[in-house]
């Protein structure tokens, strides 16, 4: 009886949902030519703002158009529910901005419409516009399926009165000396540490896998390979992925990782005001972050005395890098007017858009010429100028799984459950199969 009732319910359940597809989907249909319905995934009230900003200047320069902001963050990254309900209900937004590492993962299941069509019949070579990587990560099989928005950069933010007090000159941190190596950065948080006489953590220098320090971040700073061209096949088993998982061991075992994961939820308890952030109170000295975070130290940390140098590296004298991610705008199948949609599209990821997104925020532009415009780049520290040097997460169509897969692998050795040679192995045996239902398949762009 009891599997009958959750039976019906489940059908019930099933025509609600074909109907107010249905419903919208008529909706959609019934939308006027000069309305354009975005949907967002950047839903903070200051990325509303900003992006609202853009869309009053198109209608400005668009008498009669309309445009109407939705935002529709997903559970997790790569969450693709809403845009597959949309697609396959004929409902679908004329864009959507999202997440840009999850593009190409949105493009091999058909939900996304190949904007290369629209970008050759203007003639212009829009892809040179934007940064190299960005464009690449908008891509799928060497065709854009997106515009690149808006994206962000990488490094080290350290507590210079926290270095002061541990004896070390904040000199030492300073760009212009290059990157630390790994080596390094570790022994200047060990000279940081303190303990009480229980032996819990009450001051940490920095802590490898906290914040940005995850198995993306250090992976590209060991140079890790995603895939390989030539056997289309996932390399989750090469030497940079291997190292990435083995430091995570050793640093696990040296700092102690339950000790470590205490002191992280004694110093940033959940619903912990932004002011109170270890790094502004000195309670962590040195942290990976990104550039995003400069918004909240001017509001929020303001006499912060603090400092920005580069990702660590793996040798001394070795090429700083940075790595970066974004958003994108997208056109998903089936969007209606679509000529109007991507004149949109053009204007909002492109140079007007960006110069009115970034006018009051801590973003770096992918436009490649308001990156030497200082009033679009103002106050962001040395990240602007990483762009030179900064890579981006391989744009493969299971991105989403590989971060997962990876989750898991970073934790299981974090906790001393796997050794990285198995995490590795259960990556690889997990994402490597479901690569492979996208062969064939070349990374990056073909010219």
């Amino acid at each position: 009886m009891r599997l009958r009732s959750q039976l019906r319910r489940r059908i019930g359940m099933t025509a609600l949902a074909v109907l107010l597809i249905a419903v919208a989907g008529a909706c959609a249909q019934a939308r006027p030519n000069t309305e354009l319905l975005v949907w967002t995934v950047l839903g903070g009230s200051v990325e509303l703002e900003a992006q609202n900003a853009v869309i009053d200047a198109f209608e400005k320069e668009n008498p009669g158009v309309t445009v109407q902001l939705v935002p529709k963050a997903g559970q997790f990254t790569g969450d693709n529910a809403a845009l597959i309900a949309a697609v396959r209900g004929k409902q679908s937004p004329n864009v959507y901005v999202i997440d840009r590492f999850t593009t190409a993962q949105q493009a091999s299941v058909g939900l996304l419409s190949n904007l290369q069509t629209f970008i050759d019949q203007d003639g212009d070579n829009l892809r040179d516009e934007y940064l190299p990587f960005a464009a690449d990560e908008a891509s799928y099989n060497g065709d854009m399926y997106a515009l690149p928005f808006d994206t962000d950069a990488r490094g080290v933010l350290y507590n210079k009165a926290v270095l002061r007090d541990a004896g070390i000159d904040p000199e030492i941190m300073d760009p212009k000396n290059g990157a630390l190596t790994i080596d390094e950065l570790m022994d200047l948080g060990e000279k940081i540490n303190q303990k009480d006489k229980n032996g819990n953590y009450t001051r940490m220098g920095f802590i490898p896998w906290d914040g940005q320090g995850f198995h993306a971040t250090w992976a590209l700073i060991n140079h890790a390979e995603w895939f390989d061209n030539q056997t289309c096949d996932t390399t989750f088993l090469s030497p940079g992925w291997k190292k990435t998982m083995e430091d995570f061991q050793s640093w696990s075992k040296e700092l102690g990782y339950q000790q470590v994961q205490a002191f992280i939820a004694r110093v940033r308890p959940p619903n912990q005001p932004p002011q109170q952030s270890p790094l502004y109170t000195g309670k962590i000295g040195m942290a990976i972050d990104g550039n995003w975070s400069l918004q909240s130290i001017k509001e929020y940390a303001p006499k912060l005395d603090y400092g920005i140098t580069y990702l660590p590296v793996p040798k001394e004298g070795d090429k700083p890098i940075s790595w970066a991610g974004g958003f994108a705008a997208t056109m998903p199948k089936g969007a209606p007017n679509q000529e109007l949609t991507w004149k949109f599209m053009k204007y909002f990821a492109g140079e007007q858009g960006q110069r009115i997104y970034m006018s009051n925020q801590s973003k770096i532009p992918t436009w490649k010429s308001l990156l030497e415009d200082p009033e679009v780049t103002k106050d962001q520290g040395i990240f602007p100028s990483m762009m030179a040097d900064t890579l981006a997460r391989p744009a493969l169509p299971v991105g989403a799984q590989i971060s997962d897969a990876m989750d898991a692998a970073q934790s299981g050795v974090l906790l001393g459950e796997e050794t990285p040679e198995k995490a590795l192995d259960i990556v690889q045996a997990r994402v490597g199969p479901k690569m492979k239902q996208f062969c064939p398949f070349t990374l990056g762009n073909p010219e």
